[in-house]
Order: structure tokens, then C-alpha cells, then sequence
């Protein structure tokens, strides 16, 4: 087995959902951004930490397949890699030199890895890197909102979104080491958040998190938190699907628990096996 000089901590969820929080916080514990980050904007002012180039390479591989990460709901991710052209393992692998050099410990996010992360996930080994994934998490009902807001993408096409998206993220990252953050623990306890996730997925932050307490709380500013949702069952979306909708985040809630649950799991593949029956005739 060979042995891994590097880590890589790929950050995924859905859009809207608090990955570049999370990002942006592990950056402050030490591990290296991209070169090549995305601008803050309107919608994200405190910054993405979302590599362009990324982006733009999920883009195309999603557009190759017919899909955009807003039209996706039949896309099955297990497709992407043998879907790809023959030159993403080239591509992915010259990203990541670009973006990261030399770096021993660094992150990886974009919400689109939800679906793509199997083409990404050659390059990084291939660069020397274990991978540890991240896996953010914020109440369905939050994230429509925060779509509907920058997207304007209609109401129960938003609900479906998040429901493929998450199922399909939870399942390519089973296998890897993993933690799941709540959006809302990482606002309330930050530090407590990032130190379970760190032990739980095996990352060991490259900073104290007492030394940069001051910058993180800074960054985290709960005004930027413009959607809240009461934690109540998800009960969103079309009619037919809202059942699956609450299996899901109940189901993810409770693996942020207690990450080795075998129940959880078994939910989200009875949510995941019930909507691949339905997406298709629009649930």
C-alpha cells in the first residue's frame, strides 16, 4: 500500500448549503486554498474558496453528458467518469498542480462535486494525496430559499436539486474517510464543530484553532446568514417526494451523530432507490 505524503479534504454538499464556510475555515486551520479562487460576490461576500478552474471542468464534463448541475435529476454520478474524454484524468491532474502545487494538506470544494467527484478522485491519488471528505448539510427549506433568492429556479425543482444532490454525495463518499457538518453547528460552535470533524475524518488541523479564534469568528459572521429554517421535518417539495425529502435530512442529521450508523445509511439508499423510480417522470 503505498503511503500518502498529502491530504486531500474535499469539502461537497449542495449549492447554497455552507460549503464556502466551511471552506474558508479549514483554510484558517491551515490548509491551502487554490491559487485560482473564486471572487466574492453579492451573494457570497465573504468569499468562496472554490477553485475557478474546478468549476469550469465540472461544467464541461456535466455539459458533455447533456446535463448542467440545475438540469441533472437522471444523471447517475457512477456514469461521469466512463462518460468522460479520454483526457479528465490529464485535465483534473494538471488542475491540481495548478491549484496546489507542492501543498501537503490542502481543500477542494465545489457544490458540483456532488455529482462529479469520481472524476476527481484519480488526480488526487495520483498527485500523492489521501482524500478526506467534508460533507456539509443545511435544512432543505434554508437552501430553496437561498437558491430562489440568487437563482429564481422554480420551487420544487429547487426541493428536487437538493434531494439528488445530497443522496448522490452521501453515497460517493461513503467509502472515504468522512465527517458530516451541520451548517448551523459550525455558526454555533466552530470550533467544536471543526475539532469532531477533524478527529472524526481523520484531518489533523495544521493550525491551533485558539490562535486564529478572532479571524474565524470574524469570517462566520451569522449576518451572512440571511435563511433560517425551524428544525422541524423537511416537509418541502412536491407532494410525492416530500416523505424522501425528510427521510434524507433526518437520515443525514443523524449519521452528523454518529457517522457509523448502519440505520441512516439504510434510509438514504431506500430515499435514493425510491426517487431514481420517480425522477425520471418528474417525481
Amino acid at each position: 500500500m503505498a503511503v500518502h505524503q498529502r491530504l486531500a479534504v474535499i469539502v461537497v454538499g449542495m449549492h447554497r448549503s455552507g460549503t464556502s464556510a466551511v471552506a474558508g475555515t479549514a483554510v484558517r486551520l491551515g490548509l491551502a486554498p487554490p491559487r485560482g479562487m473564486l471572487p466574492p460576490s453579492r451573494d457570497n461576500p465573504a468569499g468562496y474558496y472554490e477553485p475557478v478552474a474546478v468549476g469550469l471542468l465540472n461544467d464541461l464534463l456535466l455539459k458533455e453528458m447533456g446535463f448542467t448541475w440545475y438540469n441533472c435529476l437522471s444523471l447517475d454520478p457512477d456514469r461521469v467518469r466512463e462518460a468522460a474524454s479520454p483526457n479528465a484524468f490529464d485535465l483534473t491532474a494538471a488542475i491540481v498542480r495548478a491549484e496546489f502545487a507542492d501543498a501537503p494538506a490542502f481543500v477542494i470544494k465545489d457544490p458540483r462535486l456532488c455529482l462529479t467527484l469520481p472524476v476527481w478522485l484519480p488526480a488526487l491519488r495520483a498527485a500523492g494525496a489521501a482524500v478526506a471528505v467534508l460533507l456539509v448539510i443545511r435544512h432543505p427549506l434554508e437552501v430553496m430559499r437561498s437558491l430562489f433568492e440568487r437563482d429564481r429556479l422554480p420551487w420544487d425543482a429547487m426541493a428536487l436539486l437538493w434531494l439528488h444532490h445530497m443522496l448522490e454525495a452521501e453515497r460517493i463518499t461513503r467509502s472515504l474517510p468522512r465527517a458530516v457538518i451541520a451548517y448551523e453547528d459550525l455558526l454555533l460552535d466552530w470550533r467544536g464543530c471543526m475539532m469532531r470533524a477533524g478527529q472524526t475524518a481523520g484531518i489533523a488541523w495544521p493550525e491551533e484553532a485558539d490562535r486564529h479564534r478572532p479571524d474565524i469568528d470574524a469570517f462566520l459572521n451569522q449576518s451572512f446568514r440571511h435563511h433560517v429554517a425551524a428544525h422541524t421535518p423537511a416537509a418541502v417539495g412536491p407532494r410525492s417526494v416530500r416523505g424522501l425529502i425528510d427521510m434524507a435530512w433526518s437520515a443525514l442529521r443523524e449519521l452528523r451523530n454518529d457517522p457509523g450508523a448502519v440505520f441512516p445509511r439504510e434510509w438514504l439508499d431506500q430515499a435514493r432507490m425510491t426517487f431514481a423510480a420517480r425522477r425520471d417522470i418528474g417525481a
